[in-house]
């Protein structure tokens, strides 16, 4: 997987931000060889005492850090306040069918080659909801089959979890990328949080990621299928 030219990639979000948090190197790699990517976001961020303008302003950092990171299409499933919350309270049979063909991203319409979609190991019941919608869309008796399916990390919570621990045995280096993912994150100003959710936050990560295979920079993921 050296050459991404060929690749169609789909990422799985359950919250935006997610989506660059986790893959925005391998997203920027990808688009940088010449291959596709596609977004499908739940829901937009949360924020406190939400109102319709912040929800506005949430959805323009969708857009912008969408066009940071050069992707070819990508869809936000629950926009509305009514509909932006509890996502965990969604029938999972409805998650699953955007996932597979009603949303402008579905596996039927793109054809994903790779697939990214968030870990079961996290301690917030939204991104645990999405893994489960993901693996039952993912099954491999449906089509079309993708021959990658990765899980990656939410760097804030892949080490406090229910389920046990984040342990990666996939490593995307990223060194040429990480400014790219940086500034993308940086178009979610309503969820930069210093000291946690930052640029400084990102690169250390990134680091430890790449100490842990004898990199510099890297991101981390879980192989669930590979078929080459």
């Amino acid at each position: 997987m050296q050459d991404f030219r060929n690749e169609r990639l789909l990422v799985i979000a359950p919250h935006s931000d997610d989506e660059v948090l986790g893959c925005g190197g391998l997203i920027s790699k990808i688009k940088m060889d010449g291959g596709k990517v596609f977004v499908l976001i739940f829901n937009l961020g949360f924020e406190k005492d939400d109102t319709k303008e912040s929800q506005d302003k949430r959805k323009h950092e969708v857009q912008e850090a969408m066009s940071a990171l050069k992707v070819d299409d990508y869809h936000l499933v629950h926009e509305q306040a009514d509909d932006n919350r509890d996502l965990d309270d969604k029938p999972l049979h409805s998650l699953i069918e955007v996932i597979e063909s009603t949303s402008n991203v579905s596996l039927e319409k793109i054809a994903p080659t790779i697939v990214a979609i968030p870990t079961i190991f996290s301690h917030h019941q939204d991104h645990v909801h999405v893994h489960n919608a993901c693996i039952a869309a993912l099954r491999p008796i449906s089509a079309p089959v993708s021959n990658v399916v990765l899980s990656y990390e939410a760097p804030e919570h892949s080490r406090w979890s229910s389920s046990g621990i984040f342990e990666p045995n996939f490593f995307v280096e990223i060194d040429d990328v990480i400014e790219n993912k940086i500034i993308a994150f940086s178009k979610y100003h309503s969820q930069i949080r210093p000291g946690g959710r930052d640029a400084d936050s990102i690169r250390s990560q990134a680091k430890y990621r790449g100490q842990e295979v004898g990199k510099n920079l890297c991101e981390a993921y879980y192989v669930h299928r590979f078929v080459i």
